[in-house]
Formats: C-alpha cells, sequence, structure tokens
C-alpha cells in the first residue's frame, strides 16, 4: 500500500546532486540504494512537492487527479520500459560478464497534502513523481554482484538504483532515463562482481546460499488508478478540526493534517513477468501538544487510515476524538513523574501491537548475510534467524503474516497487497507456531535456512527491495476479557507484595526517535530522544492500576529497562480483544500489526533523567480572555 506518512514527515525535501565520478555523467541523476546519494534521491512514496515537479491543473471548485486508463501497448511507460529491458539484456563489456537478469519497476503517484492549524490552512500543496527503480544481476543465480558488503566490510554494495523519470508520456524522453540508470548499473554491477569473485578466492566463506532464485514469469494487468479530490471540501474538513483546538487553553500546539494520493506501479523484468496495478490512501493525522508545570512536553496523536479520503471518519466523530485527546492532555501535564519500577506490565490498547512489532517485524524478515560483513555482535531483535525451532513465545502463542484481506474486523489494514513487488503472489506465512518460531516472511534472496521466496519481497521509497511483513497477526489460544486481564495484573501485583501494576496504553515509535503514528488510538509522551535507540520506544501513555480499589492513576517520564526478543518469554496472559496498528512510509513498507492486550509477569522501567524547557513568560494567544 502506498506510504503516506513519508508523504507528512519529509514534505518538500530533495537531496543535492554531488559531483559525478570519474566515469562521467553516469552518476547523474541516481542515487544507491545503501543510502549513498550519488544525486537527487526522490525514492519517497507519495512525497510532495518535490524541488522539480510541477502540477498545473488547479479547479476552482475542487482538485482532481485523473490518469486516463490504457491497454498496456499504448501505455508509454510500459513501452519505454519494455523496449529498453530488451536492449539492455545485450550489454556487454569486453572479457565481462553480460547481464542474467534485469528489473525495472516505476511508482508513478500523485498527492495533495493539507496542513491546517487552529481554523486555518498552513498548506495545500498537490505532489507528482515518477520514479523509476532498476535492478542489474550480472554473473548467474548462484553467484551475482548482490549480498556484498566490500572488503573493508563498510556496509553493503548498492544494488537498485532510483532515478526521477519525466512525468509527461514522452516515450523518448523515458527511455533517455532509462538508458543513463542501466549504463551506470551495469558498470557498477561487473566492477563489483569482479571484487566479490576476489574476495570468495582469499575467504572461507561457509554455507553461503544462492545470491538469487529463479521465478515463473507472470503477468498481472490491473487498471491504472486514479483519484478525484474535492479540494474545497477537504480543507473545510482539515480547518473545521483544527479549529476546535482553540477551545484548550492547555494545548500549545496542535496540527492537523490530512494527505491523499494514488500510486500506479509497474513492473517488468528479464524472466518476462509484466505488472501493473495501482493504489490509494489516505491518512488523516492529528497532533497536539501541552507543557507540564517542570516544564515536560507531552503529546497526544490520533492517526485515521483508509483507502479514499471518503473513508474517513465523519468530523463528528474527529470532533470526539479531539475533545477525548484533549482531556488526556490537561491529565497528562498534572501527572507525577513514575520513579523505577519492577512487576507486572499490562500492554494494551494500540500499545500492544506496536510492542510486538518494534520486536519481531524486522527479526522476522530472512536477509542473507552479505559477502564481506563485519563479525556480528551479539543477537538481538534484528535477526531471529538463528532461533529457528526455538520458543520465544508462551505455548498458547501463535503468529502469521498474512497480507492477502484488505481489512480486519472493519478496520483497514495498510499492509494489505495481492502480490509483492517481484511478482510474486502474497502467501500465509506461520511464523510462530505454539510458541516456536517457525518460519519467516522472505523475498526471492535467500538465506541459510530458507530458499524460496513466500510472497514478501517488497520495496519502500528509493530503498532496495528486501523481505518485509505485510500484515502480522499475533493470536493465543487462551484469551481472556479485558476485565479478567485487569484482575490478573492486580493479582499478579498483589502477590509480589506491589501497591499496583502498570498498563501502559501508547509507545514512541522507536525507528523515527519521536511519538509513534499509528492506529486510532493515541499517547502521550515526551516528544524524541533516547527512545530511538532502543528495542523498544517509550511509553507514551501509563497508568498505575492499585491494588486496593482498581483504580487508575496516569503517570509520565519512564522508560523501559533491558527489553527485547527474550522478553517476550515472560508473557503470563493474553486479551481476546485484537488492535490494529498500521505504519506507512518511510524506510519500510507499509504494514499493518495485528495483536491483543498481553500481560507480562514482569519488567522493568525507570524515570528518564533529562533537562526540560521553561513554560513560556506568557499564555498562548488562544488561551487569554483579551
Amino acid at each position: 500500500m502506498i506510504g503516506l506518512n513519508e508523504c507528512l514527515d519529509n514534505s518538500g525535501r530533495c537531496v543535492e546532486a554531488l559531483a559525478a565520478s570519474e566515469r562521467g555523467s553516469r552518476a547523474a541523476d541516481f542515487s544507491t540504494s545503501d543510502g549513498t546519494s550519488v544525486a537527487p534521491r526522490v525514492g519517497g512514496l507519495l512525497r510532495d512537492v518535490l524541488k522539480y515537479q510541477i502540477v498545473t491543473v488547479l479547479l476552482t471548485v475542487g482538485l482532481s487527479f485523473a490518469v486516463a486508463d490504457e491497454l498496456p501497448e499504448n501505455d508509454p511507460v510500459f513501452k519505454a520500459v519494455g523496449d529498453e529491458l530488451k536492449r539492455s539484456m545485450s550489454l556487454h563489456l569486453e572479457d565481462l560478464d553480460k547481464p542474467y537478469f534485469i528489473e525495472y519497476a516505476v511508482d508513478d503517484t500523485v498527492t495533495h497534502r493539507i496542513t491546517a492549524t487552529y481554523g486555518s490552512l498552513v498548506r495545500s500543496a498537490p505532489g507528482r513523481s515518477r520514479v523509476l527503480h532498476g535492478l542489474v544481476r550480472v554473473g548467474s543465480y548462484d553467484l551475482d554482484n548482490s549480498n556484498f558488503a566490500g572488503r573493508g566490510g563498510g556496509g553493503r554494495r548498492s544494488l537498485a538504483v532510483s532515478v526521477e523519470l519525466p512525468i509527461d508520456e514522452g516515450y523518448m524522453a523515458l527511455r533517455q532515463a532509462i538508458w543513463r540508470a542501466t549504463d551506470f548499473q551495469y558498470k557498477d554491477a561487473v566492477e563489483t562482481l569482479a571484487q566479490k569473485r576476489a574476495y570468495l578466492k582469499d575467504r572461507n566463506v561457509e554455507d553461503r546460499p544462492r545470491d538469487f532464485v529463479k521465478a515463473g514469469a507472470v503477468t498481472i494487468m490491473k487498471d491504472r488508478v486514479s483519484l478525484s479530490f474535492d479540494l474545497a471540501l477537504w480543507e473545510d474538513y482539515a480547518r473545521r478540526i483544527s479549529a476546535r483546538f482553540g477551545d484548550y487553553g492547555h494545548i500549545h500546539k496542535s496540527d492537523v493534517t490530512l494527505a491523499a494520493g494514488i500510486e500506479n506501479r509497474y513492473m517488468v523484468n528479464s524472466e518476462g513477468s509484466r505488472m501493473r496495478h495501482g493504489d490509494t490512501e489516505a491518512l488523516l493525522r492529528i497532533t497536539a501538544e501541552a507543557q507540564a508545570d517542570d516544564g515536560e512536553r507531552l503529546s497526544d496523536f490520533l492517526t485515521y487510515n483508509a483507502a479514499t479520503p471518503e473513508q474517513l471518519p465523519a468530523i463528528s466523530e474527529v470532533f470526539a476524538d479531539v475533545s477525548k485527546l484533549a482531556d488526556r492532555l490537561a491529565v497528562a501535564i498534572r501527572a507525577p513523574i513514575l520513579e523505577d519500577y519492577t512487576g507486572p506490565v499490562l500492554i494494551d490498547g494500540i500499545a500492544a501491537p506496536q510492542f510486538f512489532r518494534q520486536l519481531l517485524a524486522r527479526g522476522i524478515t530472512g536477509q542473507a548475510e552479505a559477502v564481506g560483513s563485519p563479525r556480528r555482535g551479539p543477537q538481538g531483535s534484528d535477526d531471529l534467524e538463528n532461533r529457528l525451532g526455538k520458543r520465544i513465545l508462551p505455548p498458547t502463542f501463535q503468529i502469521y503474516d498474512d497480507p492477502r484481506a484488505e481489512k480486519f474486523q472493519g478496520a483497514f489494514l495498510s499492509g494489505h497487497y495481492l502480490f509483492d513487488d517481484e511478482g510474486i503472489s502474497a502467501q500465509r506465512v506461520n511464523v510462530v507456531v505454539d510458541g516456536k518460531l517457525e518460519g519467516m516472511v522472505m523475498s526471492r534472496t535467500p538465506t541459510k535456512q530458507f530458499a524460496q521466496s513466500n510472497g514478501h519481497g517488497r520495496r519502500a521509497g528509493g530503498e532496495a527491495l528486501r523481505s518485509s511483513i505485510g500484515c502480522l497477526y499475533i493470536e493465543s489460544t487462551k484469551s481472556e476479557s479485558p476485565a479478567d486481564l485487569k484482575k490478573e495484573l492486580l493479582d499478579a501485583a498483589d502477590s509480589e507484595g506491589l501497591k499496583f501494576g502498570l498498563r501502559i496504553t501508547g509507545l514512541q515509535n522507536r525507528a523515527a526517535g519521536g511519538p509513534g503514528f499509528g492506529g486510532r488510538g493515541g499517547g502521550f509522551g515526551r516528544g524524541g530522544g533516547a527512545g530511538a535507540a532502543r528495542a523498544v520506544g517509550d511509553p507514551l501513555s501509563i497508568y498505575k492500576v492499585y491494588v486496593a480499589d482498581g483504580r487508575e492513576e496516569l503517570v509520565r517520564g519512564c522508560e523501559f529497562n533491558a527489553v527485547d526478543v527474550r522478553s517476550l518469554r515472560k508473557i503470563i496472559a493474553a486479551g481476546n480483544v485484537p488492535t490494529v496498528h498500521n505504519s506507512t512510509g518511510g524506510a519500510a513498507p507499509s504494514s499493518s500489526v495485528v495483536a491483543p492486550a498481553v500481560l507480562f509477569g514482569e519488567l522493568e522501567l525507570s524515570r528518564i533523567k533529562r533537562e526540560t524547557e521553561k513554560k513560556p513568560v506568557i499564555e498562548a494567544p488562544h488561551a487569554r480572555k483579551n
């Protein structure tokens, strides 16, 4: 699915071009998949308002994005990539390998982003981009130019290249850009393969898997999608929601952002596969910030995902959620700091799928170890293949990934898809069976344990294609109601001689180092900081639940101590109400995690030690009486 959070968080970002290398212009206009920029990088899916983009049609009443549907034979993008693919397979330098596999993928995106605050528009901007992701492999399926970190071990060598294509339908201009990208890639590929072969002659490399696996040719042709976007209607929608924050004087900063977009994706490769399909997505994100008397800044968030803007919630429903958000912040700024705690913890609501995502999502994706990589450190949550066959959860837990469903119990799933970016049909993968790790999601790049793809090869923005989760489901064959879970939390705390247990309902996004956006819920907490370096982000909303009477008291200012995959074995109970957490954009493809609340027998949390800013000298304008 489309990654709209990247559209929101990276607006207007454009990487400056570097000078071309000694190979001349072959480096111009390209960026490599390992993050090394060699030109203006556009890799972002649905990234709004790029430096070079132009959108010219603005209607007085509304804005309409539409692309006429055409047969592939009349589609200039398809024709350009197909014709250039045929020619590129003849690439050859004297005494060097020819390509054995070439793939061209194109992401053609159109977006519109609206931002409003306190009843006024801050921004309303359309965006358009068309990006080619080229892949050239030389050598053979057994040994090619991929999965090589180089002699220095300083990082995986680039395999894919992303280049901005013309957004007009000019056939020759499209082929020109594809040709330049392919020429650059081929020259780099033969050089990398020569270095890799030389490296392998001097090293003992045990059990090296093949670099790539064959796949049958597929043809998947879907109509191109279009988005009709009523600009005036949705600008008013954003204005009205943002105006509600004028009623809450304790909120110092608020923001409402609505992004909608479409993406038509193309893929052709030398094995004969041809794909064209499209997606649409809309995202509404609401943020608010307040400040406690001790200077602590507290944030709360609401995020709504849908296939189209029309499927976003009614404005009356959003108003009700904004009111609850404001009330939570009003309590939060008066909440006490939580000091050190060791004892039972209930991970509830949106925090449950966030917790599983941050601990498991990366580790259960099969990734080949690059030749030339430095010695690995202690095993962590980012690499779980060595734990296959071992128990990582209680025996009642089952985890599987199945991206084929569009919704779960009526909730939109951003991770839904029917075939991955390599043309492989999405499949259900049993990851954890009876608490033991039994499988991993795989692309066409094999590992020592898994030789075949199961339809999870995906690409995000300008990043290289890799295996990734789609829709991850966590279930327990033994589950309890929310009331029974709370009782079990209190019983566990009482047996430890504690006056209270803890209930956490929101977590910080570990990867971003800031608040985690996703799902219908929100949470409050500090804005950024040390959480980004931890296995699990800091709690955003946390409650003391008292043993004596079951009452709950909001607290703040704490972080987890030493939480990793091994902590999952400490789960003693699971709930029977699953929650969906959607994640879109950034360095990972869009995905969804569905999980119930879980009760840990023991976790450790401690106070966050940091310096804070003083409160503003005078009140905010909207909070003053005159």
